[in-house]
């Protein structure tokens, strides 16, 4: 029999079905009571007025054997086998992981990280040390740190979690809804990784294997909630915006549920993006404004820089440069703060943009070529077409013709490769023949731009 039985306001919260207030692990000891037919809970529940048919009615399933014969009763459904179903995912969320590794996590991956990327893949892909959950739950983390560093650091590192995890069994995890459920963690941060390098429909493949395996696990909230961003970014970075910001909303609520205020936040800046994007910069100023303050900066330094970071874009983009300014004024500290490559690019990147808007021309080259230059470093094709039309804009407004047509002869290959609409390189080859006119090739560079949303803003993602 269970110790420690629920107190009636344990019992009158979960029977209310609100989990805003109320403390979803307990709730789940509740359930197991009364699952458990416990008689000091059926005995308290009788003293909260719940009659014995009324009980037997939600968990026998069944007429009670002391109703009269002769009266016609409604035929009752069988809930027993979700009832079964619930007490099994609930014991398996509370079974305890068997502590079966031998040699610390840390010194396991201090021996994977002396090893060739080869013999990486081949010793986590092997039964053993190298595929415990503590080994799959660090090399996520690892990954996921290191996403403003490295992206293909960042992709590796979650391709040997994903590998990991498929040989991980159901004993080194205390079952296989545990099991699932670290899978459905293991392959939501391969399809994210995946996402920042640029490969979006294997990102989405391994995005929806990662919902396969959350669906067959506990049914942990906290886990729905992890998946549901990291499959935001994807959905944001295939212009879904509409279903983005409903997946916020989903993913936001169980944070709140959980009193995840800082995680809620998170949620909060990626719904700012997906409206950015879909033109409502406005909303996204005031979602921005209501995360920060929630926003715990030891716990996650980078997601008060990704809110700061979208705050100003969205003045650019509401052609309000001034605010914009002050705004980056105010946040240059925050961004000494961090040596992370990709965030220190478009940290120039978004500088170069802003004093292109103000009027300050060749401060905004300079900006631009090191962004430029530092893509192109880290073979980031995208960013480096991107900021190329940048680069026109400016060029455009100098009246330097030559350089409009360099930089364009320069971004046509890159749009190629990156296999853009017929449309598209259509106009980048329009607008090396109006180059000495600058209002038309500014109208082309704004069509270029819309064409390749929503990759034109490029915001700090905090996921």
């Amino acid at each position: 029999m269970f110790e420690d039985h629920p107190s009636a306001e344990d019992f009158a919260g979960f029977l209310r079905g609100t989990s805003r207030s109320a403390d979803p692990k307990r709730n789940a000891q509740v359930m197991r009571h009364v699952l458990d037919d416990c008689a000091d809970c059926r005995n308290r529940l009788s003293a909260m007025g719940w009659s014995k048919q009324r009980f037997n009615r939600l968990l026998q399933l069944r007429p009670d054997s002391g109703s009269q014969s002769g009266a016609e009763t409604a035929p009752a459904y069988d809930y027993s086998r979700a009832f079964a179903a619930a007490d099994r995912a609930v014991s398996a969320f509370l079974t305890p992981e068997p502590h079966v590794m031998e040699t610390p996590t840390a010194v396991l991956l201090t021996e994977l990280e002396s090893l060739s990327i080869r013999e990486r893949i081949q010793r986590v892909g092997e039964r053993g040390p190298f595929s415990a959950p503590g080994v799959v739950r660090a090399l996520i983390e690892s990954s996921h740190a290191q996403r403003y560093q490295d992206a293909d650091e960042t992709l590796h590192l979650a391709h040997l979690a994903q590998i990991a995890a498929e040989v991980c069994s159901p004993a080194d995890t205390g079952g296989e809804m545990r099991l699932a459920d670290l899978r459905a963690r293991a392959w939501s941060q391969y399809g994210n990784a995946l996402r920042l390098c640029g490969r979006p429909r294997e990102a989405e493949e391994a995005l929806a294997t990662a919902r396969m395996y959350r669906q067959q696990g506990t049914g942990d909230p906290a886990l729905r909630a992890w998946v549901l961003e990291r499959t935001t970014s994807l959905v944001i970075f295939q212009g879904r915006f509409a279903e983005a910001i409903e997946m916020c909303e989903e993913a936001g609520q169980i944070y709140q549920e959980l009193g995840e205020n800082h995680l809620f936040a998170s949620t909060l800046t990626q719904k700012a993006i997906a409206s950015l994007y879909s033109g409502e910069a406005e909303w996204a100023v005031r979602a921005l404004n209501q995360a920060i303050p929630l926003m715990d900066h030891e716990e996650d330094p980078h997601l008060l820089l990704a809110a700061c970071h979208n705050l100003i874009r969205c003045y650019i983009d509401l052609e309000r440069p001034d605010q914009a300014l002050a705004i980056y004024s105010e946040t240059r500290v925050l961004y000494q703060q961090f040596d992370d490559p990709l965030i220190l690019l478009r940290a120039a990147w978004q500088e170069g943009q802003l004093l292109r808007d103000l009027g300050h021309l060749r401060a905004a080259e300079t900006s631009l070529l090191r962004a430029r230059k530092g893509y192109q470093e880290k073979g980031l094709s995208y960013e480096v077409a991107l900021v190329l039309l940048d680069l026109a804009a400016v060029y455009v407004k100098l009246g330097l013709v030559e350089e409009v047509k360099r930089t364009v002869l320069m971004a046509v290959p890159i749009f190629h490769a990156l296999r853009v609409k017929v449309e598209t390189l259509a106009a980048l080859l329009q607008l090396q023949q109006v180059a000495d006119q600058e209002q038309q090739a500014l109208e082309l560079i704004r069509a270029l731009n819309a064409k390749v949303q929503p990759l034109r803003r490029q915001p700090i993602d905090p996921r």
